[in-house]
C-alpha cells in the first residue's frame, strides 16, 4: 500500500480542522437556556399582573413539553398524553385539597404518583404497539377521561372542583409566587432534559427512533425503555397540574382533560426541536407568545373590512405545524445548528 502523500496529509488535516470548526462548543446550549431563565425571571419580577400570567403559561408549558419529549421527542413515540398527565395530576391535587384541606405541597408528590400510575396502565397496554397506534389510542383515552370525569360525582362531576389559594395572598403576590414555583419546577425538568439525552437511556431511546427493530436486534430492551420514558414525562406532567389546579383555583373536566393543551405541547417540541433538551424551552416561548399576540391582538385588527377572530390562533398555529413538520422538521434548534454545518443537537 503506497504511503499517504503530502496532499493527502494536507487534505485530512483540513477536513479534521473543518470537522472542529463547525463543531459547536458543548456550553452553547447551557449558555442560552441559562439566558432564557434569565431574562424570564426578570421579566417576571418586573412586568404587570397580565405579563406574569403568559410568563407563568410559557413555563407550565416547558415543564410538560419536557416531560413529553422524553418519549416523544428522544422516542420518536409521538402521542396526545400531555393533557391527560397534567389533568390527572390537577385532579388528584384539587380533589386532595378540597376534600381534605391538603396544601399544594403536600399534593405534589401524590398528583405525579397518581400520573405515574396513569401512564403505567397506558404503557402496559399499548407501548407493544407502533408509535401512530400509541398516539391515537392516546388521544382517545384524554376524551374517554374527560367523559368519565364529567359523569363522576366523586371527581365532582360537571360543576368541577374549587381549590384554595396557595398562600395567604391574592392578586400579583399570588401569581408571582406561582410564577416562581413554576421557574423553579423548569429548571428542573430542563435539567432532567438534559441529563437524560446525554444518558444511556437517551441513547437507547435515540435508537428506538431511529430504528426500533434493530435496536431490540442489539440488545435494548425497547419496551421497558420507553415504559421508563412515559413514566417519567408523566410524573413531571403530574407534578405541573398539581401546581396548574393551585393557579385556576377551579378544575373542571374540558379544562383539565384539554385537547388543545396536548396538541400545544406537541407544538412546542416540533418548533423548538424534537429530540433536543433545549427545544422543548425555546418552543414554549415562541408558542405562548405567539398564541397570546394571535389571540390578544390580531382580532382588533381590520384588514380592508375583514376582521379575525380569537379562535383564528389555531388556524395559524396548525399551518405553523405543518410548516415546521415540512420544512424544519428539527425545529428551531436544527436551524441554528445547520447554519453551523451541524446536525447534532446542541
Amino acid at each position: 500500500m503506497a504511503a499517504p502523500s503530502k496532499t493527502d496529509d494536507i487534505a485530512l488535516g483540513q477536513a479534521q480542522a473543518s470537522a472542529v470548526a463547525k463543531r459547536a462548543p458543548w456550553w452553547i446550549g447551557p449558555v442560552v437556556a441559562a439566558g432564557v431563565f434569565l431574562v424570564l425571571g426578570i421579566l417576571g419580577g418586573t412586568l404587570n399582573l397580565g405579563a406574569v400570567t403568559t410568563l407563568t403559561t410559557v413555563l407550565l408549558y416547558t415543564v410538560v413539553a419536557q416531560g413529553w419529549n422524553i418519549l416523544g421527542g428522544y422516542g420518536g413515540y409521538l402521542h396526545f398524553g400531555a393533557a391527560l398527565f397534567l389533568g390527572s395530576g390537577a385532579y388528584t391535587a384539587a380533589l386532595l385539597n378540597s376534600e381534605f384541606e391538603w396544601s399544594l405541597w403536600a399534593t405534589l408528590i401524590p398528583a405525579a404518583l397518581v400520573s405515574v400510575i396513569v401512564s403505567l396502565i397506558i404503557g402496559i397496554a399499548t407501548l407493544r404497539l407502533r408509535s401512530h397506534y400509541f398516539a391515537i389510542f392516546t388521544l382517545v383515552l384524554t376524551f374517554v377521561a374527560t367523559v368519565v370525569v364529567k359523569n363522576t360525582p366523586a371527581f365532582g362531576g360537571a360543576k368541577g372542583v374549587f381549590i384554595d389559594a396557595p398562600i395567604d395572598a391574592s392578586g400579583r403576590t399570588l401569581a408571582l409566587f406561582v410564577f416562581y414555583l413554576l421557574f423553579l419546577f423548569a429548571i428542573i425538568a430542563t435539567v432532567i432534559s438534559f441529563m437524560v439525552q446525554r444518558s444511556n437511556c437517551g441513547s437507547a431511546l435515540r435508537a428506538i427512533s431511529e430504528d426500533e427493530p434493530a435496536a431490540a436486534v442489539l440488545g435494548v430492551k425497547t419496551t421497558s425503555v420507553k415504559l421508563q420514558a412515559l413514566v417519567l414525562g408523566a410524573a413531571m406532567g403530574g407534578a405541573a397540574g398539581a401546581v396548574y389546579a393551585f393557579q385556576t383555583g377551579y378544575i373542571e373536566p374540558a379544562g383539565a382533560f384539554d385537547v388543545g393543551i396536548a396538541l400545544d405541547i406537541v407544538l412546542v417540541c416540533v418548533i423548538g426541536g424534537l429530540g433536543t433538551w433545549i427545544g422543548p424551552l425555546i418552543g414554549a416561548v415562541i408558542v405562548v407568545l405567539l398564541e397570546q399576540f394571535l389571540r390578544v391582538v390580531v382580532p382588533n385588527i381590520e384588514l380592508f373590512g375583514i376582521t379575525f377572530s380569537a379562535e383564528s390562533n389555531r388556524l395559524v398555529l396548525g399551518v405553523l405545524l405543518i410548516v415546521f413538520a415540512l420544512f424544519a422538521r428539527r425545529g428551531v434548534v436544527g436551524l441554528v445548528t445547520k447554519r453551523r454545518g451541524r446536525v447534532v443537537s446542541v
